[in-house]
This record gives C-alpha cells, structure tokens and sequence, in this order.
C-alpha cells in the first residue's frame, strides 16, 4: 500500500502511482447521471435497476464495429506497424482480431508501441488532476480507473479518445450484477463470495478516493463525472483488459488493440513486452487461417474467475484449467474442535476453508485438512503437524500420510462433495427461486444472459465434483473390499489354525 504525507487508505486489492499535462473542454451530463451506490445496499429496487441500465455517455456497444475501426485508423497514424490481423464480429466475443493472412505456429503479432499504451506513467490531459493524483500516491488500479474517467470525460480533447469510444460501454463484467441477481443466480457456486467482496471492494475504493481526495478538489473532480457510475464502468474495463507485462517488470498496462483479442482455454499466448522490437506482442502457438479468429490466453483460470473479471464462462469441458473452489469447516461438535482451531489459526487457517477441486484430483493441503478434522483425541500431538500440511506453509510440498486416517478422512471430504452437489442439482432443477423479471425486454435479455452463465458455470462446477465423487466412491470401496479380504483371510487363518 503507498504512503506519502496524507496517505490513502485504498483497499488493498489496488497497488501503486503517476504523472501529468494540460485542462481541456469537459463533457457536460444529464442530471440522471448522479449515481448513489452504498456498499451495504445493492438491491435490485427499480432505482438500482435502472442504474444497471444506464451506463456512461461514452464508449460504445459491445458488439461496434465502426468505432473499432476509427481505433485501428488512429493506432496506424500514431505509430502501430501493419497488421497481420483485422477486427471483425466474430462467433465467441462479439468483436475479435482474425487473421488476414496465413500466420504460422511461433510467429510474433502485435507489435503495439509503449507509446501507445496506458500505464500509471501515461501522461494525464489534464494535468492538475495527474498531479492532485500523484500528491496522494494513488495506487495503480484506482489511479488508472480515474485517468480513464478523466480522459474519458475530455472527449476529443484527449489523445484517447479513438480507444475510449472503442471501450464498451457496459463492459460484462459481475460488477453489473445486482445484489439480488448474484444472490439468486449465483446461489450455489463459490464465486458469489468473490463477487460480492469485490463489489465491496470497488465501491470502498471510490469512497475512500471521494472522501480523500475528491471532496477537497471538487472544481477538479465534479461530482457529475466522478462518480460510483462511472467508477464501476472504469474498474470494469481494467478488470476485463488489464495486462501484467512481465518483462517491464511487471507492470500493469491497458493495450489498445492487444485488448481486442479474445480468451481460449485451448491456447497458451500472452502478451508481452518485446525488448527486440521494442513493442506489445504474443507469439503464437497454433497456425491460423486467413479469416479465422486469433486467440490469447487470459491466464490459466478457472471458469469462475473468468466470469468474475471477464463475464463469459467457456464452454463445458473445454477449459483444462477448470476448478470448483471447495468449502469444508471442522465439526463444532468435536471435542477437540477448540484445539483443531487453535492449531489451524497458528497456522494462517480458520474454522472452514477453501481447496480447488479439479478433474484431476484434489491438492494435498485439502487431505490433510480432512485428517485434522476427523482425527481423534488420542492424536492431540498431531494436530499442528496437519495445520502446518493444510497451509502448505512447510519448506516443501507436503506428503502427510497417516493411513489410520485415510477411510475417514476420504469420506468426510465425499460427504462434503455429495453435499455440494446436491445444492448445484437443486439450483439447476429450478428450486431455488429467480430474481423478478422486468417487463422491459433489454432487461429481460438481459435476465436471460444471467441466467445461462450462471447455468453454464454450474454445470462445469457440478461435472468437476461429480468427477470428484466418483473418484472418491471408488477409493473407499477399493479400501472397504480389501478390508473384508484382509478379515476373511484372517478368519481362514483362524480356522485352518483350529483344524
């Protein structure tokens, strides 16, 4: 977290600062732009709803074309080499870069120069406010999410403003979600938990920077452009577009064009800083056919967290890094469930944790959390030994074995799996009730999108802990039969014994 004489207290999510230049003409609002949104209220009443629906007066719809290619015609005459690659409507994204040309498996596209690219370093239109910005040390997210409302609200006056109106201006994203759409949609995945921390998250930061910092400037920071509206539009940007350039140390940066390459599980591309040419690039690693979309890999994520910071979940089966966050808790009626406490929090944990489950398996650290909560008094000296293994907090990856525990433990974590996918049958059976459906029918297209992402994700949860149960099913009676043949050849002994 920055500090500097009148420190800021952001949310620790957001990291650190920036630079400057000259006032211009602001875009001028209608009065039904004044958005009020507290971090303990995000309800879907009709005054939120139409919040959801209104949006901010710049950007475009998601699927545009026309003002992509005023992008692409202002990157060309600012300094963006040829490209191989052309931005079209296409099947998965809306808008997405296809090739042009052949373009083989290993070759290097892109080529997108730092000056084209925005960064905490990028000069500010205008300049007053890049130095107000820079005096509190903001850190990195929250600076950025206000440099793009200020050069977003300069219009033309700001070098940005091609990409801006390329923006879209509802990103997808669960920041749009209402309260009661998370709640009702979102009842039976982990991810309901995250999405509703990082709503809180974005709506503490604006607080903080209005109570700090825009309050004391408001000539500067004029209510009407500075808003939680427009701050829910701008984080929703950086968290759908914002890259981590590894080899410029690890600096966050938006990328105009690079940022219109859409997501593949199937593909291990990223974008990053070339020293050689000095530019954005990616290195393929397929081939492509002139007309056929290029993809990137966002990162090796689940389809919850895609839906979190993108707003699509891939296709069932389709993504290899697909997990289900996992919840388990210790048994507050174990008479030893203060001392297992005790030992988890030593160890960093508490009462009930999360492990990701995975079609392949499950990590360690959720075995021994199991053995800790179904291991009994008599292994009291045990108990830190297994703390430690959950936390993983140990020099190497932990190995813990202890075979007396094995069968209860194996069946705590099925009971748990079983349990977990009874709450997905009962969501995906329309048990569960659904959030009111307005009459409008963009609201209710809307609904209706909600509605199959929150589907999909929990159909590609629910395969991964049916996956799980069947592993699990299948070890304990391979365990149980080779117990019953243990016993039976010990009864045989006996009785040969006795003959």
């Amino acid at each position: 977290m920055a500090s500097t004489t009148t420190a800021t207290a952001l949310h620790p999510q957001f990291r650190p600062p920036s630079h400057p230049r000259a006032p211009r003409r602001i875009r001028t609002y209608p009065p039904t732009l004044r958005f009020t949104i507290r971090a303990t209220a995000a309800s879907t009443s009709a005054p939120a709803q139409r919040e959801a629906e209104a949006g901010v007066p710049w950007g475009c719809e998601i699927e545009s074309l026309e003002s992509a290619a005023s992008l692409e015609r202002w990157l060309t005459a600012s300094g963006l080499p040829e490209q191989r690659l052309a931005l079209e409507k296409v099947d998965i994204g809306e808008r997405g870069l296809v090739a042009l040309k052949n373009v083989r498996n290993g070759e290097k596209l892109l080529f997108v120069p730092p000056s084209l690219v925005i960064t905490a370093d990028s000069e500010w239109t205008n300049r007053e406010v890049g130095e107000v910005m820079k005096k509190y040390s903001v850190p990195d997210w929250p600076l950025l999410a206000t440099y793009l409302i200020s050069e977003a609200s300069l219009e033309g006056s700001s070098r940005w403003s091609s990409y801006i109106d390329a923006l879209p201006r509802q990103p997808y994203s669960l920041l749009y979600w209402t309260r009661t759409e998370i709640d009702a949609y979102l009842v039976a995945c982990p991810i309901r938990e995250r999405a509703i921390s990082r709503i809180g998250d974005v709506i503490g930061t604006y607080n903080d920077l209005r109570d700090r910092i825009f309050s004391k400037y408001p000539d500067l920071f004029p209510e009407e452009v500075y808003n939680m509206e427009t701050f829910r539009w701008s984080f929703g940007i950086l968290f759908s577009r914002l890259v981590r350039l590894e080899s410029m140390d690890g600096r966050v940066a938006l990328v105009p064009w690079a940022d219109m390459l859409n997501h593949s599980p199937e593909v291990d591309a990223f974008l990053d800083y070339d020293k050689s040419s000095q530019g954005i690039v990616f290195t393929t690693d397929r081939s492509y056919q002139p007309g056929e979309q290029v993809f990137i890999s966002y990162g090796k994520k689940s389809s919850g967290e895609l839906l979190l910071s993108y707003g699509f979940v891939p296709k069932e089966g389709t993504n290899p890094n697909d997990s289900v966050e996992f919840l388990v808790s210790l048994n507050k009626s174990d008479e030893c469930y203060k001392e297992k406490l005790q030992a988890l929090k030593r160890h960093g944990l508490s009462e009930s944790e999360s492990f990701p489950l995975r079609v392949t398996g499950w990590p360690v650290e959720l075995m021994a959390y199991a053995f800790l909560v179904v291991s009994p008094p008599e292994m009291i000296q045990r108990f830190d030994e297994m703390a430690v293994a959950a936390s993983n907090k140990g020099s190497s990856k932990p190995a813990v074995q202890y075979p007396e525990l094995d069968e209860d433990a194996l069946q705590f974590i099925l009971d748990c799996c079983e349990s977990s996918i009874k709450k997905y049958t009962k969501y995906l059976e329309g048990a569960k009730g659904s959030a009111e459906v307005s009459i409008n029918s963009k609201q209710a297209t809307r609904t209706l999108l909600l509605k199959q992402l929150a589907r999909d994700l929990c159909i590609s949860e629910r395969r991964i802990l049916y996956r799980s149960q069947y592993i699990l099913r299948r070890r304990l009676r391979d365990m149980r039969a080779g117990g019953e043949l243990k016993a039976l050849s010990l009864f045989n002994g006996l009785r040969n014994l006795f003959k």
